[in-house]
């Protein structure tokens, strides 16, 4: 047996500790990743991911990349959860969709490098995204499909209110780009996906209104309750 095959493998293909980026990329990436997670929770053999080591050529010429956020199909979400990094052939399936956001530090490699490194890994679309608005490159929003050995751009125009707007067909969703934020739309409910943010301030809305109402329904038995006792005393 070769030394390589007595590797443990979250020690041969292990995680490798982010550099911070900038506050806006680091919520960016957040926000999409928390949408999609929840988008599709409970879906059999969908992982969510975001900055985890993708190893897709094993040792010794190992390589790795790290994309912001991703989602892959046909795997086991629990195998992947449990080990240190992402190993392609171990998983058994690539990611089929890719999404980075641009910083200073990793925008020239999102254009320059990962666009073969995701060829080569079997990636089905790789999107891009400047969240500056296009202070990195422009359009803000870009994405390729996969068309055999090449890409091929995915059309991206602006929709009546001006945002930057294209579909993804491995995920069934239009992606916006809102501002500074990528928002997801399912185009056959018509319904957005909430990102966690939003999520939380549902929950604190409806919690809220749970609150009033249980306040009103307090207040209207205080009411019958001090409505009979005055008709109790005039008896």
């Amino acid at each position: 047996m070769s030394v390589l095959a007595g590797l443990d493998p979250d020690v041969a293909y292990p995680a490798t500790p982010s550099v911070p980026d900038s506050d806006l990329h680091s919520l960016v990436r957040f926000l999409c990743y928390g949408a999609l997670r929840g988008h599709f929770a409970g879906l059999r053999g969908c992982f969510v991911g975001q900055d985890l080591n993708v190893y897709y050529r094993p040792l010794p010429a190992r390589r790795v990349v790290a994309p912001d956020v991703f989602v892959c199909f046909g795997v086991d979400p629990r195998r992947i959860q449990e080990a240190a990094s992402y190993r392609l052939w171990e998983v058994g399936a690539p990611p089929a969709f890719v999404l980075e956001v641009a910083s200073e530090r990793t925008y020239r490699n999102d254009l320059d490098d990962k666009p073969a490194a995701y060829l080569e890994m079997g990636v089905s679309e790789y999107w891009r995204l400047d969240p500056t608005g296009g202070e990195f490159y422009t359009p803000a929003l870009q994405g390729d499909s996969r068309a055999g050995g090449a890409w091929a751009p995915i059309a991206v125009g602006a929709d009546d209110g001006g945002r930057l707007a294209g579909r993804s067909g491995v995920l069934g969703l239009d992606l916006y780009a809102e501002g500074r934020r990528l928002r997801f739309r399912d185009p056959r409910s018509g319904h957005w996906l909430a990102d966690p943010d939003e999520a939380r301030q549902a929950l604190d809305t409806e919690s809220a209104a749970r609150r009033a109402a249980e306040d009103r329904a307090e207040a209207a038995e205080a009411e019958v309750a001090a409505l009979r006792v005055r008709l109790d005393e005039q008896t």
